[in-house]
């Protein structure tokens, strides 16, 4: 039986696949947004890491089920459930597309003011890496609002080499704000959200200037060298982390340790991210004790997000999170105290109370990535905006593992450092077009504002936004 469990959570893997592919490929939606991340984060972590578990009955230590199949069962069928209110939330939210809409605009900058802002914004990450440490009650959201600033101001240097054509100068500042801002986030870091979030966000910048307009014959190599890049940097930093509030995470020692690893642990790592850190096993886990034993907090994700912020000195009943507590409700021994699990999105849903949480979670989520993804689109002729939206894409992609409420709060935050520093900087080198900007608000309608009249399909390549911000672009690409 639970061979029959692990190919449904295979066939719903290739489902989520289908659908980012063909949404794409038709012109409902772009090949990259937050809904595809968060989803391809949702099958990573979820689906495939469930069937992992159902075929082979391998899960995190101490995380082993007692009833493979009854736990299996419940598992799929929470998951089913979220994957089809999340998609019918994010479709049927075109109020939220209305109201990006209202909010986007178009600004205009000269190519050399765009590396400037750039690299502006990627100092102001710099110094807030390191200046708020020894500050009480700001730690705790400046390394995020940091890391924005790092991804938002290296993604526009990005934006800056597509349109110079490539040219070989600014390729160079970017290679060297890239390499800084690397090592910035590699130190203290012990998560791999920060440092594949970079890579992320390069990627993000190049595919809304230049790759979506390319023909899928052309998109493709560059999608799959992205690709590999980002699995090399992740398997050797997952690789070198020690776990432990004392151990040194120096850069030098970082670097060390990525350049000394052990065959074995490169192995171990591999396996583990194919079979998505557990996290479906500990889903199941979780569903299994909360059913058996009780322990349920309501929306404990949602309270955790809005908390988060709040000093523990202020509240020392605060609560904390999920993937840190079921360690030691499961009894592990031998690990720092800091140690947590990836409690999977189902795990979180168990725990909150699943009537409650799981269409609550699903239409927030929904509505929210459609903004995110409405706003990029319509602002596509303002490179702040782009950025913003993927300055916390590493965030996004491992909500479906968790914790929730903590990866929503550093998305949030990295958001908002983006939003505030990069805006400040804008306010002195780009100039928001007004005439653009109205003739971009006024020129879709309310029952046009969806995907599926704000694209042009390509023949050969990815759908295309047609907005009057990228009317060059949509001349070039009908004329081809």
């Amino acid at each position: 039986m639970t061979t029959l469990i692990g190919i449904y959570l295979s066939l719903l893997s290739l489902f989520i696949l289908w659908k980012t592919g063909s949404d794409a490929l038709t012109g409902r939606g772009p090949l990259f947004s937050t809904r595809n991340f968060f989803v391809l984060g949702l099958l990573l972590f979820q689906s495939v890491s469930g069937a992992f578990t159902m075929f082979t009955d391998q899960s995190e230590r101490n995380a082993e089920l007692n009833s493979p199949v009854f736990s299996g069962m419940v598992f799929s069928v929470v998951l089913t459930l979220f994957v089809v209110l999340f998609y019918t939330f994010y479709t049927k939210a075109d109020w939220a597309e209305r109201l990006a809409l209202r909010g986007s605009c178009v600004r205009r900058i000269s190519l050399g003011g765009l590396v400037l802002t750039g690299c502006v914004l990627t100092a102001v990450g710099v110094v807030l890496r390191f200046s708020g440490e020894s500050i009480p009650y700001v730690a705790v959201i400046l390394p995020q609002i940091s890391a924005g600033c790092l991804c938002g101001g290296v993604a526009l240097i990005a934006i800056a080499w597509a349109r110079s054509r490539f040219n070989v100068f600014i390729a160079l500042v970017l290679l060297v704000a890239g390499a800084g801002a690397s090592a910035v986030l590699l130190v203290g870091a012990f998560g791999r959200r920060e440092i594949v979030g970079l890579l992320f966000a390069v990627v993000w910048a190049l595919y809304f200037e230049k790759w979506r307009f390319l023909p899928i014959r052309w998109f493709l190599p560059r999608a799959l060298g992205a690709t590999v890049a980002m699995m090399i940097v992740l398997i050797l930093f997952s690789s070198s982390r020690e776990g432990g509030a004392r151990v040194d995470r120096s850069l030098g020692r970082q670097l060390e340790r990525m350049l000394t690893i052990d065959p074995r642990a490169v192995q171990e790592t591999m396996v583990a991210s194919l079979a998505g850190q557990f996290a479906g096993g500990i889903s199941m886990w979780i569903t299994e004790v909360r059913l058996e034993s009780g322990g349920y907090y309501p929306l404990h994700s949602f309270v955790y997000f809005v908390t988060h912020p709040v000093p523990r000195d202020w509240w020392e009943q605060k609560p904390v999170g999920l993937g840190l507590s079921v360690v030691s409700e499961a009894g592990v021994t031998g690990v720092s105290r800091e140690h947590s699990w990836g409690p999977g999105l189902v795990g979180h849903l168990m725990h909150d109370i699943v009537f409650i949480a799981l269409p609550l979670y699903a239409l927030i989520l929904g509505i929210a990535f459609r903004y995110m993804d409405s706003r990029t689109l319509y602002s596509a002729g303002d490179p702040i905006t782009v950025v913003l939206f993927g300055s916390a894409l590493g965030q996004v992609f491992g909500m479906a593992r968790g914790d929730l409420g903590l990866f929503a709060f550093h998305m949030m935050s990295a958001f908002g450092g983006v939003w505030l520093f990069g805006r400040m900087i804008a306010w002195i080198t780009m100039r928001v077009d007004r005439d653009a900007t109205a003739e971009l608000r006024s020129g879709v309608s309310a029952d046009e504002g969806d995907f599926d009249g704000g694209f042009e399909v390509d023949p050969d390549g990815p759908a295309v936004v047609t907005d009057g911000a990228e009317t060059d672009q949509r001349d070039r690409l009908v004329a081809r």
